[in-house]
């Protein structure tokens, strides 16, 4: 009989999207041959074709397409760079859409390729997600047209990562509810590292936004005791990571920069360290109901965490004990806290974690995501 098919959709580099390749690994599992198309390079986990979509390489005309209009900025910059003549007569038992970034080709283009359900999985929130000039007039509308389109009958059914946000397509937008698969990470055998109390190592991984709390991290480290220090493993380019070199923190010795390390490394390089600090100030929808990958890959990484007072966060930290919740969204709230804690106090943390590291992997999400999609 032969395999299941099915095609697993996702503007950017496939290998460096965790949830992405979950979903991978887990319809592989159930039997489908997963094809992909995105961003490239192939993934080692699809057992089907790789499509690549391509981009514009210069940046003059990256930003010459900023300022057309939303319909003219697509087909210029993603459109035409879609392999539509190598997908045509493709045939999927399962597709499964990731993101906004598609969706005016995905409405015309996939009714001809499905022959089963119609995934669109949103991740996150894509609108009030900037205050400055750039993104009023050049972001948040082009952003806001590509989610015009998320009510095409032909998506068969909604996912996203977190309840809140779930519950903000559903009453601002007008969509069926949708399905919630965490962003949890792969389990790991690990055990916690010690705890050195003359050097306690506070580690924030992902992407250089200052908007999610970085810069007030940094503040923190400038508060701290001389016994901690903080690691920033970070993805970024020179515009993203230029606030965070300058701060003072890092000409002080109080952090410093570590390279970043692909996705299926990141818990093992985690457990050397001690606390993960995600400290997401609500200063947009994506920070108050946020359910970052980093979370997950924490725990797995065998780490205390340390949040603030994030809705989607704080009920697992609190009921599994293996973190804490600051109160306010200054450094020096999160520094106080952290120079209250003992060497003890964190290898406690970091042993909770190794108890709840089995639940919050894909060991349970997994088939989760399989109800959820149909297949």
């Amino acid at each position: 009989m032969p395999s299941r098919r099915a095609l697993v959709i996702c503007y950017s580099a496939v290998g460096s999207d965790a949830r992405v390749s979950n979903q991978i690994r887990w319809l592989e599992g159930a039997g489908y041959r997963v094809d992909i198309l995105s961003r490239g390079p192939e993934h080692p986990d699809a057992t089907g074709r790789g499509f690549t979509i391509g981009g514009i390489t210069s940046r003059i005309g990256l930003i010459f397409h900023a300022f057309l209009p939303p319909r003219a900025r697509f087909r210029g910059t993603v459109e035409r760079f879609i392999p539509t003549v190598e997908l045509a007569g493709q045939k999927y038992d399962l597709i499964v859409l990731n993101d906004h970034h598609l969706l005016p080709w995905a409405v015309e283009a996939l009714p001809a390729l499905a022959q089963g359900p119609v995934v669109l999985d949103l991740h996150e929130v894509y609108s009030g997600n900037g205050t400055t000039l750039v993104y009023k007039l050049l972001i948040g509308p082009y952003d806001d047209w590509l989610l015009t389109f998320m009510k095409a009958p032909v998506f068969t059914g909604y996912l996203t990562v977190a309840e809140g946000i779930a519950d903000l397509y559903r009453d601002q937008y007008g969509l069926p509810r949708p399905g919630v698969i965490r962003n949890v990470a792969p389990y790991e055998e690990l055990e916690p590292s010690p705890v050195d109390p003359e050097s306690i190592v506070l580690v924030h991984h992902g992407y250089a936004a200052v908007e999610r709390g970085i810069d007030i991290m940094l503040d923190a480290a400038m508060l701290l005791e001389p016994r901690f220090k903080l690691v920033l493993m970070v993805l970024g380019d020179d515009t993203s990571l230029a606030p965070l070199r300058a701060h003072p923190a890092i000409a002080a010795g109080r952090a410093e920069f570590r390279e970043p390390v692909g996705v299926t490394e990141v818990a093992r390089t985690l457990n050397a360290y001690d606390l993960e600090l995600i400290f997401f100030p609500p200063r947009f929808a994506n920070n108050v109901f946020a359910l970052p990958n980093k979370f997950f890959e924490a725990i797995q990484g065998r780490l205390g965490v340390i949040i603030g007072e994030s809705p989607e966060i704080v009920g697992f930290v609190r009921e599994n004990g293996f973190g804490l919740v600051v109160d306010g969204w200054t450094g020096a709230d999160l520094a106080k806290v952290l120079n209250g804690l003992s060497a003890d106090d964190i290898a406690a943390l970091k042993q909770a974690a190794n108890r709840a590291a089995s639940d919050f992997s894909t060991r349970g999400e997994g088939p989760r995501f399989l109800a959820a999609v149909g297949a």
